[in-house]
């Protein structure tokens, strides 16, 4: 059987009750899950809206994975009820913590853990001014960060809708992914800021509730300045970009269009140019539709070329938001607006957003 690197992370390591095989092996064909619950009656694998059945073995239950990409999130259900299991690995997707499998997959040496000098997570807690309480953002600097007093330049990196924070760093694999890159020599190193971009407010009777157009004031106000306090950031325009995944992309979007002075490189992961969500059901704030304010850069292609040095769009093939990026095709196209411009094998998963944050790490800061 082949223990293969991804699985290597001591956050991804358990120790299996006695008698119970690894709880995921791969024998270069097929990936089998087992997971103990030996006094279960029932246990089942959900992945999106698909249910899946385990097999009783005994000790543990057993069930031939059924998907072949990499990384997919699973929920774990036992006797009928959804469960977070100890014996895989575990991140933070649908507004909650979430187990996900990983498994050998095109690309996997990129954020594999041999081969690279490592830099180093760091978890930042902070007093915002803009949400009234204490924020965390997580940071990764590039090896020979504590070694040196060289600057960097940074990129501020987003998250989906339902994330937050820890999602690039732990379902992404990107520091390893950048760990590889800079020992390569493939890319300029830079720092990495990564933030909680649903938001949360309050209402008088103290209900929480998100509003992901806070992210904006939030950022600028209190993120930047913290970082560039404490981090050996450079701090100008040519030497900060932003990028995003889904929901992630929106607020690249907005921020990074809105203030082109500040940002030389715009990411846009399985992404939208428009504000949908503003007024959608996913909207908490009770607004109508977004006047997307931000597209008006878009009104000047010789402006728009001028603000930034590289403005990058991917998704995959397989994506239920690909009509989407085709209509911001045509409308880029009609602004006569060029973007290097990707699509990618898979799905609105980190299967393709790795290879996203890869391609674009190449080009930024050169």
């Amino acid at each position: 059987m082949k223990d293969f690197e991804l699985q290597a992370l001591a956050y991804d390591r358990v120790l299996e009750p006695e008698g119970v095989p690894q709880a995921v092996t791969y024998d270069g064909k097929k990936t089998i899950l087992r997971l103990a619950y030996p006094h279960a009656t029932s246990v089942g694998l959900t992945i999106g809206e698909v249910e899946y059945p385990m097999e009783n073995r005994g000790a543990y239950w057993e069930l031939e994975f059924p998907a072949t990409s990499g990384i997919n999130y699973v929920q774990v259900r036992v006797n009928g009820d959804e469960v977070l299991s100890p014996y895989l690995p575990i991140g933070y997707g649908y507004s909650r913590p979430y187990n996900y499998v990983e498994q050998p997959g095109q690309g996997e040496q990129r954020w594999s853990i041999g081969g690279a000098r490592h830099g180093t997570i760091h978890h930042e807690c902070f007093y915002s001014m803009v949400t009234g309480g204490y924020e965390r953002c997580v940071v990764y600097t590039p090896y020979g960060y504590e070694m040196s007093e060289q600057s960097y330049p940074v990129l501020y990196l987003q998250h989906g809708h339902g994330e937050n924070e820890i999602g690039w760093s732990t379902a992404g694999k990107v520091q390893f992914i950048l760990d590889h890159l800079f020992t390569d020599g493939d890319a300029t190193p830079f720092i990495v800021v990564m933030n909680n971009g649903m938001v949360q407010q309050h209402t008088p009777d103290g209900k929480a509730y998100v509003d992901h157009r806070m992210f904006e004031p939030y950022l600028l106000n209190d993120v930047i300045p913290y970082v560039e306090h404490k981090y050996r950031i450079k701090k100008d325009k040519a030497h900060r970009a932003m990028a995003g995944l889904s929901m992630g992309s929106i607020q690249t979007a907005m921020i990074t269009f809105q203030h082109p002075e500040l940002f030389s490189a715009v990411g846009i992961f399985s992404g939208f140019l428009h504000d949908w969500i503003t007024g959608s059901e996913l909207d908490m704030n009770d607004r109508g539709p977004s006047d997307n304010a931000h597209l008006k850069l878009l009104t000047d292609a010789a402006a728009f070329s001028d603000a930034f040095d590289v403005f990058f769009r991917g998704i995959g093939s397989e994506d239920p938001f690909l009509p989407h990026f085709l209509e911001d095709d045509a409308m880029l196209a009609d602004a006569h607006i060029e973007s290097i411009r990707r699509i990618y094998d898979g799905t609105h998963d980190w299967n393709v957003w790795r290879n996203c944050i890869y391609d674009f790490a190449k080009l930024i800061f050169r």
